[in-house]
């Protein structure tokens, strides 16, 4: 299978905003999706037996340039294993819609990659975002920076 990107747009104010404000730079970067996305986020989480209502369909990843930019909560250059990476979460239609993106900055790539898209089928509290991005504290997020509902990222 050959790799391919597909690039989704800049990122937005709020963004390069909230990176600059703990010392990351994404003016030169760009939004991507990846055939490696759709794959692992439909293999992880779109088994309507396992997932139900909550299952990722092929339909979802339209929503991701929505989620990026106007999300109800944001968490900008969390790290795991030495990769950084951001975590949005938006309402719709019942469903919260998680989208996780590595920050990918070198040589080759100036990119904010996206890595997996799931949803589940009720509203999260800050709480319970942060839970699940940090993976019960398998995530450092102590530097990154966390936007919070009402806190109006892209509104």
């Amino acid at each position: 299978m050959k790799f391919e990107r597909t690039p989704i747009a800049r990122p937005p104010v709020w963004l390069i905003e909230g990176a600059a404000e703990i010392g990351l730079d994404f003016t030169s970067l760009t939004h991507e999706t990846t055939n490696e996305l759709v794959m692992h986020s439909m293999k992880r989480h779109g088994d309507p037996r396992i997932h139900g209502a909550a299952a990722i369909v092929e339909a979802d990843f339209k929503r991701i340039p929505a989620i990026i930019q106007a999300p109800d909560m944001a968490i900008i250059g969390a790290t795991r294993k030495n990769a950084r990476f951001n975590a949005y979460a938006k309402k719709v239609d019942g469903a919260t819609f998680l989208y996780f993106e590595e920050v990918l900055q070198s040589r080759n790539n100036n990119v904010l990659r996206g890595k997996t898209l799931y949803k589940i089928n009720k509203p999260l509290t800050l709480d319970e975002f942060i839970k699940k991005v940090t993976m019960n504290d398998k995530t450092d997020i102590s530097k990154a920076k966390v936007i919070a509902a009402g806190g109006n990222p892209g509104g």
